[in-house]
């Protein structure tokens, strides 16, 4: 059997098919590529960047930190993470909270501990300071803080090169709260009142009935 050898030389585009020697039935699936690739590079994160951020809480609303524990933000921020108590629902979405307003961006997060409001500020201080801000470091005296059902807590202030801030924790029936919160330090004096009203404002619910 004898066996056809390959061409050595590719097939030439014909004439009406080239221009400055390449082969113009390429250049739409090759435009197409690159106008995809320039709308997800620069059209779409400016127009992100562009839209201002527009979910600001209302009085008298809460979030839900965990299935029985909520807070009552302050009025006026912008929720930039966390879910709303709907009190229509028998089962409530609940999940970490950012909120940022008056130039101050305020988070509440949650995990299972079974140590004190103190212990849980050394493994916030120690866990950040090693995984993701090597320079964060409670600094200052603590001080003891309850919230209007009676949870005790700790707040600190802490430095940190990238913006210096309070730290805040509580344990609520085997629940660690991890609360920071900051900003410049014009605006944070300025909010002071309203971050502590956030941070006492943390409650337990029995999770049905809010």
């Amino acid at each position: 059997m004898t066996l056809t050898q390959p061409s050595k030389h590719r097939a030439r585009v014909p004439a009406e098919h080239r221009v400055l020697g390449l082969d113009i039935r390429s250049l739409p699936p090759a435009l197409f590529v690159i106008a995809v690739f320039v709308v997800l590079t620069i059209v779409v994160p400016r127009i992100d960047s562009s839209l201002d951020w527009d979910d600001s809480t209302e009085a008298g609303e809460q979030l839900a930190l965990t299935d029985t524990i909520e807070f009552t933000p302050t009025a006026g921020w912008n929720v930039e993470s966390g879910f709303r108590v709907d009190p229509g629902e028998s089962v409530q979405k609940s999940g970490d909270v950012i909120l940022a307003g008056d130039g101050v961006t305020f988070q509440i997060s949650s995990d299972s501990f079974d140590g004190t409001p103190s212990q849980l500020l050394d493994q916030t201080a120690k866990v950040t300071s090693r995984t993701s801000d090597p320079s964060f470091q409670v600094e200052g005296d603590r001080t003891n803080l309850t919230t209007v059902t009676g949870e005790p807590g700790v707040l600190a202030p802490y430095s940190s090169i990238r913006g210096d801030g309070l730290a805040a924790t509580f344990v609520i029936d085997g629940t660690g709260l991890q609360i920071t919160a900051y900003g410049p330090p014009a605006q944070m004096t300025a909010a002071a009142e309203n971050i502590r009203d956030m941070i006492t404002s943390i409650r337990t619910t029995d999770g049905n009935n809010r």
